[in-house]
């Protein structure tokens, strides 16, 4: 089973720079990675959810893949693509969770063009401990695509959006796939 959220609901804009906003960026992809998945083994946010109201409809098993898709902001020359994964499974490089994590962060560094910043655990992120990567799932992933405050990289995003996205429906089906 794969659980995967936008990572920013309808009263949640998220980073808002250079006329994006996340919140609709990271419905988008969302929207086309469902298309491109078997919907029967698929649960989503909604839009209209908080990311706890979403999390509380979460099952985790060994088998399932929690998969969270955000854009990064920072100062407009900082660019690239990160994953966060929880402390345990950082700590454990043969993890589902940090072998998935850094093959998305690789993929996306070499399809766009842009910086692999890596896999790193979520007490390195804004918050001291992600909720959604902490709920006991076999595997979970937060992906920041690229920086939304960086031109450079929404440019690239933006052109190679459709080729990134068909590989990382690839890589969804693989890790769902190791149950």
């Amino acid at each position: 089973m794969i659980f995967i959220s936008a990572g920013h609901h309808n009263n949640d804009p998220g980073a808002v720079a250079n006329g994006y906003i996340e919140r609709d960026l990271t419905k988008d992809v969302r929207n086309i990675i469902i298309q491109n998945l078997d919907v029967k083994n698929v649960i989503q946010d909604k839009d209209f959810e908080t990311n706890a109201q979403y999390q509380r409809r979460i099952k985790p098993g060994s088998g399932s893949v929690v998969f969270d898709i955000h854009f990064n902001s920072g100062n407009p020359t900082v660019g690239g693509t990160e994953c966060y994964v929880n402390q345990k499974d950082f700590a454990d490089k043969n993890s589902l969770s940090y072998k998935m994590a850094d093959e998305i962060c690789k993929l996306t560094s070499k399809i766009l063009g842009i910086r692999n910043r890596g896999v790193k655990p979520d007490s390195l992120s804004q918050h001291s401990k992600i909720g959604i990567l902490n709920l006991g799932s076999g595997i979970s992933v937060l992906w920041e695509i690229c920086f939304i405050s960086s031109v450079l990289d929404m440019q690239s995003y933006l052109q190679k959006k459709n080729e990134l996205l068909k590989e990382i429906v690839n890589i969804l089906r693989k890790y769902d796939a190791q149950k």
